[in-house]
């Protein structure tokens, strides 16, 4: 759903989430339609600009937590991890995207990557490829068959793979439930619900979406598993103008399910910076003196 996209429950941390069990009406109609169909709307927030590159450092922290005082706490010490991100657009549309993302720390997990491409086609699926440095292997993550979707998660957090990848207009229907005031922003209520050849390759029957209407951000998504029910809630937090791109700088995904949370955190970002193109492929998983040698030259940008 994100990959342009970063998480909050920070050690030890509580978070409130109130209305978390509302359930936004359909329209009624009497309410007049808006001014925009409810495609526009979707197609504004995946278009919208995300600079043609970011380079950032980011904490990823994952707990099982539970309800105290009408919170969520993390109820066991948070598995934690440092992760740095570079992410490149391509293509005359800046559709195709290419992400690599490395684990600096705990020392354990060091080296550990990730590496993900989107591709403007939407007949073509996104790639995505795990390193295990421990083991030396790089393993590609696919689906069982054309008709499964994709199983795991970015390094063990609540965020599937499926959550990672880029969303493509045609492959999901559209309806405007209503239009609220959400953390003081007024926003689109929209109900986001896969085709039916596409819902073959989901885990998600449907999401329902606070969009911004100014920002173009979904502030707030509730996602329902193939059974109807709600599995995740996904909250955007602290969004900054940063060179004239408004960023979530903290995510936090909750599964509602499982009782477990993770948040992702931005600690430091650059974007529009210049990224060589051989730096985004498998070669950067593997080879540890070349990484390096590139990531300490990205480091000088966001220290």
């Amino acid at each position: 759903m994100y990959n342009r996209f970063t998480i909050a429950c920070l050690l030890g941390c509580s978070i409130s989430m109130p209305g978390f069990c509302e359930e936004p009406s359909k329209k009624s109609a009497a309410e007049p339609n808006a001014a925009i169909s409810a495609q526009e709307i979707a197609k504004q927030m995946y278009d919208r600009d995300d600079g043609i590159s970011q380079i950032s450092l980011q904490k990823l922290s994952s707990c099982r937590y539970a309800m105290k005082n009408n919170r969520k706490r993390c109820i066991e010490k948070p598995r934690s991890n440092v992760i740095e991100s570079v992410r490149k657009d391509y293509g005359e549309k800046q559709k195709d995207v290419k992400t690599v993302s490395i684990v600096k720390s705990p020392a354990a997990e060091r080296g550990v990557g990730f590496l993900q491409y989107d591709y403007e086609n939407p007949d073509k699926d996104a790639d995505q490829w795990m390193y295990l440095s421990a083991l030396g292997k790089v393993k590609r993550i696919v689906s069982g068959n054309d008709n499964e979707p994709k199983q795991g998660s970015f390094f063990g957090s609540e965020f599937s793979y499926e959550d990672l990848e880029q969303r493509y207009l045609e492959d999901y229907s559209y309806e405007v439930l209503k239009s609220v005031t959400y953390k003081d922003r007024p926003c689109w209520v929209l109900e986001i619900t896969p085709t039916e050849e596409h819902a073959r390759k989901s885990n998600y029957q449907k999401s329902i979406n606070w969009i911004d209407k100014e920002r173009h951000i979904a502030l707030k998504t509730i996602l329902y598993d193939r059974q109807g029910k709600k599995v995740k809630q996904l909250i955007s937090h602290d969004i900054r103008k940063i060179d004239g791109v408004w960023v979530p700088m903290i995510l936090n995904m909750d599964n509602v399910q499982t009782n477990r949370m993770t948040t992702l955190k931005i600690e430091k970002t650059a974007l529009n910076i210049s990224v060589q193109d051989d730096f985004l492929n498998l070669r950067t998983l593997t080879d540890v003196a070349f990484r390096e040698q590139r990531l300490n030259t990205f480091r000088t940008f966001i220290e």
